[in-house]
């Protein structure tokens, strides 16, 4: 199988001790392309350098809303700089959380509002957090007219009817291991109804790590049990479901670098 993990975080210091042994189990597992999210400037700095160690690892810059308070609009226009190191690919991750931060929801609105206007002057998609916060982070893109630059609503954890409304803005749904968990039916639901080319697969490493790997550290070989799972839902071959979601990853994050760099290499 080959597919793409679109939201990691193996540059924290869960994995400082074997980086190395988690990255070529993912290789070797087939995950072809890994995309390695930032949640604050240093947090960032240190994904971009993590992603420029292989191949088919990518970084994507910004600072997470629950750190809205600690860092201020500013903090995420100082992240410009990153960008101009290769491995860069997208904007965030960024939006709301109110089910950890309620108390910083107007902060947290100006740090979303302040990385959309970034990915607007690097041309990039977005990486979007949404936990508890689905009209507050639909008003701004909205607002902001932000679906143009195109995303990921991470860790999808909406309904059906919200699926709609952002597949009809052109954004990707991104699904964790949360899927192989029980009382899951909402998100499977989603998967089975979501066109497959509007479908990616993430681990959220070290976090929500799938079935039976339920907690322990996660890491991406492990995002193989996420893919088969939406391969069963949708009633495909997991070696399909896994081609479609490198082939979806690589058409939000990479065809700009396509176009200048040729074919695209694997881990």
């Amino acid at each position: 199988m080959n597919t793409a993990d679109s939201h990691n975080h193996l540059h924290f210091r869960d994995y400082r001790g074997d980086r190395e042994g988690v990255l070529d189990r993912a290789c070797a597992a087939g995950v072809a392309r890994m995309l390695l999210v930032g949640i604050d400037g240093e947090d960032s700095r240190e994904a971009v350098e993590v992603a420029g160690t292989r191949t088919g690892l990518y970084a994507s810059i910004g600072i997470h809303p629950q750190n809205a308070g600690v860092f201020s609009p500013r903090d995420v226009f100082s992240l410009e700089g990153l960008a101009a190191r290769g491995k860069v690919v997208a904007v965030g991750e960024t939006g709301f959380d109110l089910y950890r931060t309620p108390q910083s929801e107007a902060l947290q609105k100006e740090l979303f509002e302040a990385h959309i206007s970034l990915a607007r002057k690097l041309s990039l998609p977005l990486v979007i957090h949404d936990r508890d916060a689905h009209a507050q982070t639909l008003e701004v893109l909205d607002r902001c007219d932000a679906w143009q630059l195109g995303g990921v609503f991470h860790c999808y954890s909406g309904d059906v009817r919200m699926a709609s409304r952002i597949l009809e803005k052109g954004f990707y749904l991104s699904v964790p291991g949360v899927v192989t968990y029980k009382k899951a039916e909402v998100l499977r639901e989603v998967v089975r109804l979501c066109p497959a080319p509007s479908l990616l697969a993430e681990t959220d490493a070290p976090f929500l790590s799938p079935a039976p790997y339920r907690g322990k550290r996660n890491e991406p070989a492990y995002m193989i049990r996420t893919v088969e799972e939406m391969a069963r839902i949708k009633g495909v071959s997991p070696e399909a479901m896994g081609e479609q979601v490198l082939e979806n990853f690589d058409r939000l994050f990479l065809s700009k670098k396509r176009e200048n760099e040729g074919k695209m290499e694997a881990c």
